[in-house]
């Protein structure tokens, strides 16, 4: 298969550079190291390499657009998240992961969020600051809540004897990637659901609480379910090991958390 050079994916996924003998990429349908994920033919002409274990492209997306990679990701597809994790520099992926933060702020300081949580950081006196001040307490709400389930995450894996993931397996000098980075990009890449929070600031004035507690429900059910499937590819580990490791996460992180709103629900 001949394709066209590969497009550097908008700046948010560029393939990795690398040197000749380096294995820093895997294959996106097993796992397994590859040295390389195509070969030159000529100056405008690639040949996608194929896996010497399972036989298939070693990386398939690599002649796809965006789109369709952002589509596979949304479906949960594990190659998708390998081509994104292992394969490519997700050098600007903390924006994503910064935007995603404001977003639940916001959510959470205009109320949207009270179907679920009696949690509020809104002021009962009509101060333009103190209204303010409810966003920045919303901000640092979830800006905890992402490290504490990122670090349980981590400890977790530790404590129950996480197998030794690709990341470590096959890490090499330069722009190999460890098993801590590689896990705070995936859980921002599992995060990506929560875009799915948007129509609730559009639409909350016409809904009920019921729906939007629904909606809410649905779009964290849609991240866990993520997150166990990311966990599952950068831990080379079943679904079941994950999802025991991803619920106990999510369970501490949750008690935690409601120690640290009690905290700053005394600031407003």
């Amino acid at each position: 298969m001949t394709l066209g050079l590969p497009r550097p994916l908008q700046g948010y996924f560029e393939l990795l550079r690398h040197r000749p003998g380096e294995q820093k990429y895997v294959c996106i349908t097993c796992g397994r190291p590859v040295a390389g994920l195509y070969r030159r033919i000529s100056s405008t002409v690639l040949k996608i390499i194929d896996c010497e274990k399972c036989n298939n492209p070693a990386d398939k997306y690599i002649e796809f657009e965006v789109l369709i990679i952002l589509i596979d990701l949304m479906l949960l597809s594990k190659p998708a998240y390998r081509h994104i994790l292992y394969n490519s520099d997700c050098k600007n992926l903390w924006k994503i992961g910064c935007i995603l933060i404001l977003l639940e702020a916001y959510c959470f300081w205009t109320d949207a969020f009270r179907g679920i949580t009696n949690i509020s950081y809104r002021s009962h006196v009509n101060d333009p600051f103190l209204s303010e001040k409810g966003f920045y307490l919303s901000a640092i709400h979830f800006l905890t809540g992402f490290m504490l389930l990122y670090g349980f995450l981590y400890l977790f894996n530790r404590l129950l004897g996480r197998p030794l993931g690709l990341a470590e397996r096959h890490s090499t000098a330069g722009d190999g990637k460890s098993y801590p980075r590689l896990l705070l990009h995936g859980v921002i890449l599992a995060s990506i659901g929560k875009f799915l929070f948007i129509p609730i600031i559009i639409w909350r004035e016409s809904s009920t609480e019921t729906s939007m507690a629904i909606h809410i429900v649905l779009v964290l059910l849609y991240f866990v379910i993520s997150l166990v499937q990311i966990h599952s590819v950068i831990s080379d580990c079943s679904r079941s090991r994950s999802c025991v490791v991803v619920l106990l996460a999510f369970i501490v992180k949750a008690y935690f958390l409601t120690r640290v709103s009690t905290v700053l629900q005394e600031l407003v």
